[in-house]
């Protein structure tokens, strides 16, 4: 079984982007090989918190998750515990990002390292010891020090990974699943503009095969693939089951 995932609108979309950053940060910070993805990593994590919206849409999500909520409390097959507990979660992260700092990882940004790291990332092979003497330094400290000084740097953005999650949590368990063929390798189906698809997954039993989805708030395709060895992937042709599922909340 191959779960695929994506986002149909931006900001749903910009939280997975967000989502597998930080799943590069879980990797041994006290192998000194890991330290240049390390720092690739944190500067594109940096650039995302340049975004001047970024906090403005998390607390948009967020309080459009909350009104989500409201309107299934008058379901009466919903577990309205349930509700009440995401309810406060929710509130307490929007209380959360209300009360902190007006930028994500402020204090990150003048950084040593990341600047020099970042004035090199462009150059191919650019971030060596031999053109960083600092980097160089780094990777000849004991591990226990590489640990802390990544988890210090990790920390800086705590409030914005927490509030991807919960958002993303969420999506993925309101996601309303059911099960679809593509006649000829192709599959569409028309939207509701009213409930807009924020986050859609798709498994498929077949590993060869792997979908293409495109989509907006009217209409959404999916045309599965074969990826080829060497040469582009083939379109298939056959019927294809699997399984869909949206969140439209």
């Amino acid at each position: 079984m191959a779960r695929y995932e994506t986002a149909l609108q931006e900001r749903t979309r910009s939280l997975l982007r967000l989502e597998t950053l930080f799943h590069c940060l879980d990797q041994d910070f006290s192998a000194p090989e890991s330290l240049r993805a390390l720092l690739r990593t944190f500067l594109e994590l940096l650039d995302f918190c340049q975004r001047p919206e970024l906090r403005v849409d998390l607390l948009l999500e967020l309080d459009r998750m909350i009104q989500a909520l409201h309107a299934w409390k008058e379901s009466q097959l919903v577990d309205q515990g349930a509700l009440s507990a995401w309810e406060d979660r929710l509130h307490a992260q929007q209380q959360a990002l209300r009360s902190g700092p007006q930028n994500f990882a402020e204090g990150l940004r003048h950084q040593e390292l990341l600047q020099l790291a970042r004035g090199r990332q462009a150059v191919a092979g650019g971030l060596s010891g031999a053109d960083l003497p600092l980097l160089a330094f780094w990777e000849q400290q004991e591990p226990a020090f590489r640990v802390a000084q990544m988890q210090r740097w990790r920390a800086h953005f705590d409030l914005l990974e927490d509030s991807a999650a919960v958002i993303l949590l969420f999506l993925r368990e309101s996601l309303d699943w059911s099960f679809q063929s593509a006649e000829h390798g192709r599959f569409g189906t028309p939207l509701n503009p009213r409930q807009p698809v924020s986050l859609l997954q798709i498994e498929v039993q077949t590993p060869e095969i792997y979908p293409k989805i495109s989509g907006g708030m009217h209409r959404l395709h999916i045309q599965f693939l074969q990826w080829m060895d060497p040469g582009p992937s083939r379109a298939l042709e056959s019927t294809i089951p699997f399984r869909l599922a949206l969140s439209a909340c």
